[in-house]
């Protein structure tokens, strides 16, 4: 057994022995598809449970619940499950917790009613221990089962439409199966990775002799990324699959499936065609941004398309990157009149008195665009009142010299003792850098933290849903939407060390994106080394704060200036970029408050699509 005594590793072989899988409504444990609702199902089950935290069958059902709502991280093959949400020192579990429960878990996979049940067990129990390799192989045909009931829908996954079948689900399953085989070195003779594979290209089959774009091209990724089929053949089907997708589809829906036939063409060695499926790429999304019909969103798409022909050497190619250039620097020029600011205005009065009864019931979605629009940064003339307000109500404790040390005891900021006659701007700065960090903590607790818990509560939020929102928005650059993506998945997940370690670089990044799309000069010419480069965050807020305001507000840039960047509050970029940042910092109010903030200006731009595609005449709808 685990020596360190989780709550969830508790049960023992003799519990596993005498469980029954007897849960909540057979008929719902058997069809369910997905591993978070069936946990939840778990902890009904153990909360109706007599002599609850005392019986062998409490013990089970806390195990297996857990073990159901991980965090699955597929990107991470070699330690692929991880905490759902982590709370300062407290998390819930990961993968790795049941070290030496290989037999329990082993014995509850091979009896469970249900394959999703099955192959998650089975799976951990291989990981934790990799001598049982038959735990390991169970589990690859168990995904295979999971795989095929979703298609056949014999399992029903309750977060998607009934008439829906989950594609990315079966791709997620087939791909953590085949993850499997490869640390196994299973190959073309064994009949576990066999029956894999078959499944894998007949699926294939079934999907484009039904027209199924999305699910032909999830098929052809998987033989491409694993070799379940040459290269050669992955590229005519992945193009079909493009094909496939109705003029109203997702635009890059259409570019991933090129993308992909291209980078199979590549494998093949075959450049001619690995170009054309390139070049056609960049003019669907050219295209697409075109019939927009705005020039900041136009340009958006436009600069991903110049981004899909690099390192192309044909002549088509070069020709079109110097017509979409030109086109680029046309969009530019006109964005600026046409859409200079990401402000919004919402009444969010009632929402805040009511935020956890707001967020129930909501789906992944209407949960993530209610995050972002849960609070706004306030204006710094109502900040800059509210601080002279506290000093005139409290003057002895702005008559002495303040000074903030960093945790080597250095002086970062200083501050003179001032009077209500004469204020120092330095002592106002510091009163308000200190009232802004107990405001921060407060919207933190009271409101972001409410929807981040009850998100993670309700849903299981993955990289599915986070990918989409951030290639759509124009404040992500494109060819950091990846990594800028997982970075809101890990502040969600409440990792935040990984989220402040990912986004805090980013903002700069994004700030240099923007500006470029509004067709300001953000580079730095260094006339000693003749050499050229993008301003730093810090010459940008020195020499385009103009820009940055009629873009984003003068809220947004001052509230981006105190928590980021000003020495006299908690300056977490220098603290980041530096290494001055401590274990426990990134989940101060501060640090969550700073990712919620990279969040909020990434989904803010969305805000007016998605009420225009509501048809809702009202801004207040947005979160609805």
């Amino acid at each position: 057994m685990n020596s360190v005594n989780y709550p969830w590793t508790e049960a023992s072989l003799s519990d596993a022995i005498a469980f029954d899988f007897n849960v909540g409504d057979p008929e719902l444990l058997a069809s369910e598809a997905s591993a978070h609702r069936l946990g939840d199902l778990f902890i009904a089950e153990d909360r109706s449970t007599d002599e609850q935290n005392n019986s062998s069958r409490s013990r089970v059902l806390r195990m297996v619940a857990s073990a159901l709502q991980l965090h699955q991280r597929l990107d991470l093959p070699k330690t692929p499950y991880s905490a759902m949400m982590e709370f300062g020192d407290r998390r819930t579990a990961i993968g790795s917790d049941w070290k030496g429960c290989g037999a329990v878990l082993d014995e509850l996979g091979r009896r469970s009613p249900n394959p999703v049940i099955s192959a998650r067990l089975l799976d951990l129990a291989w990981l934790v221990e990799r001598s049982r390799v038959d735990a390991g192989r169970a589990a690859v045909l168990a995904y295979v089962r999971v795989a095929d009931g979703m298609l056949t829908r014999e399992l029903r996954h309750r977060d998607y439409d009934s008439d829906h079948r989950p594609i990315s689900e079966v791709k997620s399953a087939l791909r953590r199966g085949l993850q499997i085989c490869e640390l196994l070195r299973l190959r073309e003779n064994d009949s576990d990775f066999m029956a894999l594979k078959t499944f894998c290209l007949a699926s294939a089959d079934q999907f484009q002799s039904e027209g199924d774009s999305q699910g032909l091209l999830a098929m052809m990724n998987l033989a491409l990324d694993y070799e379940l089929d040459l290269p050669e053949r992955c590229a005519p089907r992945m193009e079909v699959a493009a094909r496939g997708f109705t003029s109203g589809t997702d635009p890059h829906s259409v570019c991933d499936a090129l993308v992909g036939a291209g980078r199979a063409w590549r494998r093949a060695q075959d450049t001619a065609n690995y170009e054309r499926c390139m070049l056609e790429a960049s003019c669907r999304m050219a295209e697409h941004g075109r019939a927009l019909g705005g020039n900041l969103s136009g340009s958006h798409f436009v600069q991903q398309a110049i981004d899909l022909l690099r390192g192309l050497s044909s002549s088509d190619a070069k020709a079109s990157k110097r017509e979409l250039r030109i086109e680029l620097i046309r969009l530019q020029s006109a964005a600026e009149d046409e859409f200079g600011t990401f402000e919004y205005s919402f009444d969010l009065s009632e929402l805040v008195k009511a935020v956890k009864d707001r967020t129930q019931g909501l789906s992944i979605e209407e949960a993530l665009f209610l995050l972002a629009a849960i609070h706004r940064p306030r204006p710094t003339s109502v900040i800059e009142e509210e601080a002279m307000e506290g000093m005139r109500k409290h003057p002895l404790g702005s008559l002495f010299g303040v000074q903030q040390h960093d945790s080597d005891g250095h002086v970062r900021f200083r501050s003179p003792g001032t009077d209500m006659r004469n204020i120092d701007p330095a002592a106002l700065e510091h009163a308000i850098a200190r009232q802004e960090g107990i405001y921060r903590e407060t919207v933190v607790r009271g409101r972001i933290a409410v929807v981040v818990y009850q998100l993670a509560s309700e849903h299981s939020v993955t990289l599915d849903e986070v990918f989409p929102l951030c290639r759509e928005s124009p404040f992500v650059p494109p060819d950091l939407t990846e990594t800028f993506s997982k970075g809101i998945l890990a502040f969600l997940h409440g990792d935040m060390t990984s989220a402040m370690f990912i986004l805090t670089p980013l903002l700069e990044a994004s700030l240099v994106y923007v500006l470029k799309g509004h067709d300001v000069d953000v580079v730095r010419h260094d006339e000693d080394s003749g050499t050229q480069e993008d301003m730093s965050i810090t010459q940008l807020y020195k020499n385009h704060r103009g820009e940055l305001e009629a873009i984003f507000s003068a809220s947004v840039v001052d509230d981006i200036e105190r928590v980021f960047l000003a020495r006299s509050g908690p300056g977490l970029r220098h603290a980041i970029a530096h290494g001055t940042t401590s274990d426990g910092q990134a989940y101060s109010g501060d640090s969550i408050y700073a990712c919620w903030l990279m969040w909020h200006l990434c989904l803010v731009p969305l805000f007016k699509e998605r009420l225009e595609a509501r048809g809702s005449g009202s801004e207040a709808d947005a979160t609805d």
